[in-house]
């Protein structure tokens, strides 16, 4: 069954780092951060981990605990820190996101998708999500909708000299019948009897949420080949020649489309495993069509500019808020 675009967005859009909002009846198992004296605890960014990566807890937990590297633990801290400072500005502007409009929203994926309440529970089970961690992505996503609209409306807005303009200055991504040489790395999912205990799919999960720190850093694709082995020996970096796109399997050429020459994608989850790419030249094609493409570049400059005004909003809390990182 076709899933609507709604559930793929709250499903896959955020999965390397999707924020779990703190819950309000909780036990404090180990505080690791203060949000103006709101606790986040260590059973928090283990949750977080889980659900965003899409791991078991238990998986989740050892490799918090194992990881020495502090910028990956704090980057998961930090991402709870930012749903706590949303939670609390959208309460003191009067436009907090309540279970009722989570409940509606919920209700509306599923009755667009065609499914009885079973049916979405096991689909969400088939992505290896639990009903209340879809419940807590969907709040992410309208909390963090909500605190732009109410901040930063009129600097999210485009037009269509604004789309067009995107469309020119992108307008390599578009070629058809193109040509693209790219460099891949791949991490492969283990077939599910090579590993005893666990999730077989943890290690390369995890290793992906390694490699987008690196490519965060600005690092080349072949050198986090090196630092992915370590977590997952499997790990594969291959060099290829020009070939046409649309040789290529559906999940890469989605991802092509959104490179430019010289960009790397994040990782991204196909049914063999994790993908990186980066473009590294393309030839021949003609230029796409502006009229087919508008309404999706209209969207993707909105999604742009949401990013960046979301961005400016956390560092407007951050500066006035008070945070105590405990690690």
């Amino acid at each position: 069954m076709r899933w609507n675009r709604d559930i793929l967005a709250a499903v896959a859009g955020l999965a390397l780092l999707l924020a779990a909002v703190p819950s309000r009846g909780r036990v404090i198992d180990g505080v690791v951060a203060r949000v103006n004296e709101e606790p986040v605890t260590f059973s928090e960014v283990r949750e977080a981990m889980a659900e965003g990566l899409g791991i078991p807890a238990g998986d989740a937990d050892g490799f918090l605990r194992e990881e020495r590297d502090a910028r990956v633990v704090l980057r998961w801290i930090e991402v709870l820190v930012e749903s706590v400072l949303v939670r609390k500005e959208l309460e003191k502007l009067g436009q907090p996101i309540s279970d009722g409009e989570i409940d509606k929203a919920v209700e509306s994926v599923r009755k667009g998708n065609g499914m009885t309440e079973g049916q979405f529970a096991e689909a969400l089970s088939r992505e290896g999500i639990t009903l209340a961690a879809y419940r807590r992505r969907i709040r992410w996503q309208m909390e963090r909708g909500a605190i732009v609209r109410a901040r930063k409306f009129k600097e999210v807005s485009v037009t269509e000299q604004e789309v067009r303009d995107h469309f020119l200055k992108n307008a390599e991504r578009f070629l058809v019948g193109a040509e693209v040489r790219q460099e891949t790395l791949f991490l492969p999912f283990p077939l599910p009897d090579a590993v005893v205990g666990g999730d077989p799919t943890s290690p390369v999960r995890f290793a992906a949420q390694q490699a987008a720190e690196a490519i965060r850093a600005g690092r080349p694709l072949q050198e986090i080949h090196g630092l992915t082995r370590a977590t997952l020996p499997a790990a594969q970096w291959v060099e290829g020649d020009f070939c046409p796109a649309e040789d290529l399997i559906p999940e890469v050429q989605r991802e092509i489309r959104k490179l430019r020459s010289g960009e790397t994608s994040m990782p991204f989850f196909t049914e063999s495993g994790a993908y990186i790419i980066r473009v590294v030249a393309r030839r021949g094609g003609k230029p796409g069509d502006f009229a087919a493409l508008k309404d999706s570049l209209t969207e993707e400059l909105t999604d742009h500019r949401s990013e960046k005004a979301y961005a400016d909003i956390l560092a407007e809390l951050k500066k006035s808020a008070s945070i105590d990182v405990r690690l």
